[in-house]
């Protein structure tokens, strides 16, 4: 008995100091946030009408008063002859996440071959130029179709065929407004040219397809972000030395669009830091800081860019400012124009936690 009181007795000596988030809470600091805003600096629009989209899981045809979308494809066919066929098509897969508009389109042969790689509205590769910005082809059209349903299907005859084999390619042009989604080869549900003989299936082999695009330039005084041809939002906000020596807790930063453009439900905002001062579109940034999704039709976007502040904190000399891009820049076509003076930044901060004594 007597050895329990013994044990008992020491198990309250050695518990008798609270845990370390109570007992020491003020000694290690405030940690009640304290919350400041920081003014906008500086805020603009940064844009790259010549971006390649050959990496897109997409293949986008269509226009409206603002953008234009053609369709490249370049099929290798072998070295021979094609007789007694009994079907000759070509099928795109439509990409159902978006909501796709029934539109007449128009299918040309290529009079210069391209590099999805590097093929954008102006050039056909990175050394040459298209001769006519969106493609060199032939003024005669090889069918007309209309893009509805889960997939388009186009049927060619012999004497088409033929063309097609001695051509750099195709090119599939809207004729009427509005946009259809397919599927690229980068998607896994590739373009198909099939030869069919006795329900024998030939596929030939998809050298390369993208779709190459062209669209507005928004002043650059102005606020967008965009995906196709991409818009960055550059935003830049005053750093306070009030936040020297602190720990950033949170760092909200919010805008509200003013219109936009968009085919789908919900977007992605992705935020980059700037590693260097503001020279163009291609000033080196950061890897993404934050990423985060909303509903198409939201009217306030917030994201937290904690890291960033906590990062100026650290190297007040660092505040070059944001770059905000829909992201990925180029998954489809769309944009948002962000009010002017809707952009804000608060922070929550606190001293940082001392040691333990």
């Amino acid at each position: 008995m007597k050895r329990y009181i013994f044990l008992i007795a020491i198990l309250f000596i050695c518990c008798n100091e609270l845990p370390i988030g109570e007992e020491q809470f003020d000694i290690r600091g405030d940690f009640v946030a304290q919350e400041l805003e920081l003014p906008l600096h500086n805020t603009l629009t940064e844009l790259n009408s010549y971006q390649n989209l050959g990496s897109s899981i997409n293949l986008i045809v269509g226009k409206n008063a603002d953008y234009e979308s053609r369709i490249l494809l370049e099929f290798d066919f072998a070295d021979t002859s094609y007789q007694g066929l009994d079907e000759i098509k070509l099928i795109l897969q439509t990409n159902t996440n978006f909501d796709n508009d029934t539109i007449k389109v128009s299918i040309h042969l290529l009079d210069d071959d391209f590099d999805e790689s590097e093929a954008n509205w102006f050039k056909r590769n990175n050394n040459d130029w298209w001769n006519n910005a969106g493609g060199d082809f032939s003024s005669d059209s090889l069918r007309m179709v209309e893009t509805k349903g889960d997939s388009l299907v186009i049927t060619f005859n012999y004497i088409e065929l033929e063309e097609i084999i001695n051509a750099k390619g195709m090119i599939i042009i809207p004729v009427d407004s509005g946009f259809s989604y397919f599927h690229s080869q980068e998607s896994g549900r590739s373009p198909r040219f099939l030869l069919v003989k006795n329900d024998v299936v030939t596929s030939i082999q998809l050298n390369d397809d993208c779709h190459i695009l062209t669209g507005p330039e928004p002043f650059y005084t102005e606020s967008w972000i965009g995906s196709g041809i991409p818009f960055y939002n550059y935003a830049k906000f005053v750093f306070d030395s009030t936040l020297i020596d602190k720990k950033a807790v949170y760092a909200q930063l919010s805008f509200a669009p003013e219109h936009h453009f968009i085919m789908r439900d919900s977007l992605q905002i992705g935020v980059r830091q700037l590693l260097e001062p503001l020279d163009d579109f291609n000033t080196e940034t950061s890897g993404l800081i934050a990423l985060e999704s909303f509903s198409a039709d939201d009217t306030l976007f917030e994201i937290d860019i904690v890291q960033h502040i906590q990062h100026i904190i650290e190297h007040p000399d660092s505040n070059f400012g944001l770059f905000i891009i829909l992201y990925p820049e180029e998954y489809d076509i769309a944009n948002y124009k962000i009010i002017n003076g809707s952009h804000t930044l608060k922070v929550g901060y606190i001293d940082p936690p001392q040691g333990r004594f």
